[in-house]
């Protein structure tokens, strides 16, 4: 296996046919998505949310810790909480990732985010997603069709918030 940009991170792939005929701001939920693939499905995170995409970070289980933490890992000296965004959106086991990443991003409600670490199998691009109606108040807010695959839209404020309309919120609350 070739070693070839060792030294660089991963990163989304620039805008491509995803944006075709796209109107940014057409609706309030709308805007740039990074889109990684969990399992069998195509997850859309909010950019504005996404602090950066590494390599999947070594991580150290937590012993008696929900299925949803796959461990601690350090970044930057400071721990980071990775969860196994798979399991979050419920995703059938996809095949074994090429190059899993960590999508470090801010979760939470507004008044207590914190930085979490998503574990996914890939990074596929920055994509615009079309607005979606007024969703239930889950962690997966709704599905989109973007260039022409339906990916998951998640809501990052819903991680770790009390479960709303009946649903778990991920790892916290379980």
């Amino acid at each position: 296996m070739s070693r070839a940009g060792r030294g660089s991170e991963p990163h989304a792939a620039a805008p491509g046919p995803a944006l075709q005929g796209a109107a940014p701001g057409a609706g309030k939920q709308s805007a740039s998505h990074l889109l990684v693939r969990a399992g069998e499905y195509i997850c859309a995170l909010p950019i504005a949310d996404v602090r950066r995409v590494v390599r999947a970070l070594p991580l150290h289980p937590l012993p008696g810790s929900a299925p949803e933490l796959k461990g601690l890992a350090e970044l930057g000296g400071d721990p980071l909480p990775v969860l196994d965004l798979a399991l979050l959106v419920r995703a059938p086991q996809g095949t074994n990732p090429t190059y899993p990443v960590t999508v470090v991003a801010w979760a939470g409600p507004p008044e207590e985010r914190e930085l979490v670490g998503l574990a996914a199998d890939a990074a596929l691009e920055v994509a615009y997603v079309p607005p979606l109606p007024a969703a239930g108040g889950g962690f997966v807010a709704g599905e989109a069709l973007v260039a022409g695959r339906v990916v998951r839209v998640v809501d990052l404020a819903m991680l770790g918030a009390p479960a709303a309309g009946g649903g778990s919120a991920g790892a916290h609350g379980r």
